[in-house]
């Protein structure tokens, strides 16, 4: 059951191949009695920790030389296994991963073909964010024009072309639209787009990506806007956008029939949050557009003539205010919709009452990574944001919009046999922070 390796994929023309995970024990054990550095990952083996979003799945797992040297090191279609007689669904198999590197743990010749590995293995996001390649984005949407603000660089905007002709032509990107462009350039490792949960309020504007990692510019946005890059390994089409606290009605069953089977193990329950945690109001900033920006007249200073100088004011803001919370402190968001003012140095209408949906949109988005927010209303909640819960097994949890994290670890700490835990976690960002903990070591 606890296997590595290459499945068979049609298409693919690489033999399958595959090889047993090796028990960790005696060489965790040998170690200590040889009295050799402590090699911090070889805690976590055999493990797999998926997170939402940015962060990579990362996973470590013992292999001898002899199996290593059967796989394909450069493969991207590889499997990991693993299951646990206690229960009678596994998550298995965990598809399309990639091995980072391996890292000899045993005393012995390089070439030993029973020297024992520490294979790191990785998702597609792991090498779409790697520190030694970058997939790079040149691609600018919606530039306001300096001295014309009322339009958008013709480069900048969608369907450009050199020999596009007359400018009518080009059309300003959407929120799904300029998403869908920069995940497309990544698709051969993310998948087709899946398209957005919602359609965020207004246009974006102002996004400059040159030089940028494309997979830094997604998770940006989606951030941005309250939503973020979901994972199931187990699925053939494993990444989709969430929006962030939604409701999750498959999660709620999951937890429940586990709980009745008996495989919780560990609950760390939060309940609400305090003064120090939940603002009273949140205060979204739009930056302003002077309708003669860069033309404006500017004239001395007097007492007499000082109403005409140019307003100095860089913004217009919005105050949202939540009756059911009870915090009393303040927060501060800035958003991309830029609001016009007139020659008069008046705010437009339909720009402020824009600003007023996208303030109470970004708002609740802000609410929902302190505390959930119901996805049908508005009313404020009373469930604490943040969730660690252990179950026994390999069980079949995947990441999503109120789940942050997934964790299958083996376990040998309660009996003989080569037993697994699963772990599902909501917050902090990233969710295990206790896997980089060996970058640091290692630097």
């Amino acid at each position: 059951m606890n296997t590595f390796g290459q499945p068979y994929v049609e298409g693919l023309g690489l033999t399958p191949t595959l090889v047993p995970l090796c028990d960790p024990r005696s060489v965790r054990e040998d170690r200590v009695r040889f009295r050799r550095d402590h090699i911090p990952m070889l805690d976590r083996v055999n493990s797999l920790y998926c997170p939402v979003g940015r962060y990579p799945s990362r996973g470590w797992i013992l292999l001898s030389r002899y199996d290593y040297n059967r796989l394909s090191k450069y493969s991207t279609t590889l499997q990991l296994n693993i299951g646990d007689t206690r229960v009678s669904t596994n998550v298995s198999p965990l598809n399309n991963l990639s091995i980072v590197q391996a890292q000899c743990v045993t005393r012995g010749l390089a070439a030993d073909l029973n020297a024992i590995y520490l294979v790191e293995i990785t998702d597609a996001r792991g090498i779409l964010c790697s520190e030694w390649m970058k997939f790079p984005l040149e691609q600018s949407y919606n530039i306001r024009v300096p001295g014309y603000p009322q339009t958008f660089y013709l480069e900048s905007m969608k369907d450009y072309t050199a020999e596009a002709g007359y400018p009518d032509s080009r059309t300003t990107w959407t929120w799904s639209t300029m998403i869908g462009n920069i995940w497309n350039k990544m698709s051969a490792r993310l998948g087709t787009f899946p398209g957005l949960p919602f359609a965020p309020a207004g246009t974006p504007e102002g996004f400059w990506f040159h030089g940028t990692s494309a997979w830094t510019a997604l998770c940006d946005i989606l951030d941005h806007l309250g939503m973020t890059v979901a994972c199931d390994l187990t699925s053939a089409t494993p990444f989709t956008i969430v929006k962030i606290g939604a409701t999750d009605a498959a999660l709620a069953v999951k937890q429940a029939l586990y709980s009745l089977r008996g495989n919780i193990e560990d609950d760390l329950e939060w309940i609400d949050a305090g003064a120090a945690r939940v603002p009273k109001t949140i205060t979204v900033l739009f930056r302003r557009r002077n309708s003669t920006y860069g033309t404006e007249e500017t004239v001395a200073y007097r007492n007499d003539i000082m109403a005409e100088q140019w307003n100095m004011k860089n913004h217009y803001s919005v105050d949202i205010t939540f009756a059911e919370s009870n915090g009393v402190g303040k927060h501060y968001i800035w958003s991309d919709f830029t609001v016009r003012y007139d020659d008069s140095s008046n705010d437009v209408d339909a720009d402020v009452a824009m600003a007023q949906r996208i303030a109470l949109e970004r708002a609740r988005q802000h609410l929902r990574r302190i505390r959930w927010i119901s996805a049908t209303s508005d009313t404020f909640p009373q469930t604490g944001a943040y969730m660690e819960q252990t179950y026994s097994g390999a069980l079949p949890f995947s990441t999503g919009s109120r789940v942050d994290g997934v964790a299958w670890t083996q376990d040998y700490s309660n009996q003989p046999w080569q037993g697994w835990k699963t772990k599902i976690v909501r917050g902090p960002c990233p969710p295990f922070p206790e896997i980089y903990d060996h970058e640091t070591y290692r630097k």
